[in-house]
């Protein structure tokens, strides 16, 4: 069936498509809010936020939502990306009300006790600590302000320990008020829920006003690198990481299609060209690789991404641009192309089958403004011609790039 969009009269924006047969029904609420809207004084409060609407609103005490939704047999959950954050509740249609009334409440009235504040700042600190585990984290986070310099695009999600340790009450409130507001909101539902029913439980709990400041940001990045960068980690690890990324085109582009299936091309499986040139060898050059697309509303890169296998003496980094040379050459078959088509194609439908994972589609889709990414995708993936990699390759790949290893120390 196809999808069905209704404004309610405060400017929440409700999607709505029915998949019959199927006893279960997929809420979510999609706000154009994340951390692109931060500033770097209170870079991560969109993330700290969606963890608070959780403890406590004007119907639920804190710890008592959880509990309400797992007792009607639902799974819920929510994240904070760059451009968006999301709450959804998956449930049996039966029980659907609840979901209905849950998000509604975390989304408009979320009271922000100082308690639960104080509880958990804790909890968002040793994530933010586990990252800094990572052997990689340092080269992702160069990655990121270099790629995206003077842009929000540059600052993590999840923000600092010292930004984390400084938010009060009125600071989230402040927050909440600027941007969980009607005209900010996506109401997706999917399922065996009738079309009537959905209307009228979206007007019973998503028809509120609040007192509100809205604010709207939007910001450029420019098309290109000005230069080549080159930066080395060291660290106490016995394997060495690499990196090599070029600035993108948009998720707003035309470009997108093309991208997702040169991505498939590169990395798609155990037989993508990346594997069967670098690692399905006789002396293999890495012991994994990829290369792919990452889109977002205001920019994007394209990455490479390999680690060095130990017993080689080979450069994986020149076999990956004898593969970039050869594909802005055109160097690539029609059968290589239509099987990259039709896997994402397969992956898709598949996908789709489960109500959450349509929800998530659509709702990213409208959020964002490019509808089509959900209701043309099939259609537009076909569409992708040889002509039209070779194109796209050579749009990205002549750029300048970011280049950052991180090393054993002493190697």
């Amino acid at each position: 069936m196809a999808l069905q969009t209704h404004e309610l009269p405060n400017g929440v924006q409700l999607v709505y498509k029915h998949v019959p047969g199927n006893k279960i029904t997929s809420v979510q609420l999609w706000m154009k809010t994340g951390s692109v809207n931060e500033t770097a004084q209170n870079n991560g409060i969109s993330h700290f936020l969606e963890h608070m609407v959780f403890k406590g609103t004007e119907k639920f005490a804190p710890d008592e939502i959880d509990t309400l939704v797992e007792a009607k047999g639902g799974q819920m959950n929510a994240a904070t990306s760059k451009d968006y954050t999301f709450y959804y509740i998956t449930i049996p249609t039966f029980n659907v009300e609840t979901a209905f009334n849950v998000i509604s409440q975390m989304v408009f009235e979320a009271t922000f006790p100082k308690e639960e504040i104080k509880k958990e700042k804790p909890v968002v600190i040793q994530e933010i600590m586990r990252k800094y585990d990572s052997p990689t984290y340092d080269m992702w986070t160069y990655l990121s302000e270099t790629l995206f310099k003077n842009t929000p695009y540059a600052r993590e999600v999840i923000g600092s320990v010292e930004n984390i340790k400084s938010f009060d009450r009125q600071t989230l409130l402040k927050y909440y008020n600027s941007f969980y507001h009607p005209e900010n909101m996506t109401l997706v539902v999917v399922g065996d829920l009738s079309e009537d029913k959905a209307k009228e439980l979206a007007m019973q709990y998503f028809n509120k006003t609040k007192d509100a400041n809205p604010i709207n940001k939007s910001f450029g990045i420019p098309d290109k690198l000005n230069k080549n960068v080159k930066k080395v980690f060291e660290k106490d690890i016995t394997q060495s990481y690499t990196a090599l990324v070029y600035r993108a085109p948009s998720l707003m582009s035309e470009d997108k299609y093309e991208m997702e299936v040169l991505t498939e091309i590169l990395s798609g499986g155990e037989y993508s060209l990346l594997n069967e040139k670098l690692k399905n060898i006789e002396n293999p050059l890495v012991n994994m690789v990829f290369g792919g697309y990452l889109g977002q509303k205001y920019g994007g890169s394209f990455t490479f991404f390999y680690t060095k296998h130990p017993s080689t003496d080979g450069d994986p980094l020149s076999k990956i641009r004898e593969i970039i040379d050869n594909l802005q050459k055109g160097n690539l078959s029609e059968k290589d192309l239509k099987k990259a088509k039709n896997r994402l194609k397969a992956e898709t439908v598949f996908q789709r089958e489960k109500a959450s994972n349509e929800a998530h589609d659509i709702g990213m889709a409208y959020t964002l403004g490019i509808t089509d990414y959900y209701k043309d995708y099939v259609e537009n993936i076909e569409a992708v011609e040889l002509g039209d990699i070779k194109d796209v390759a050579r749009k990205i790949f002549s750029d300048n790039y970011i280049l950052v290893k991180t090393v054993p120390k002493n190697h």
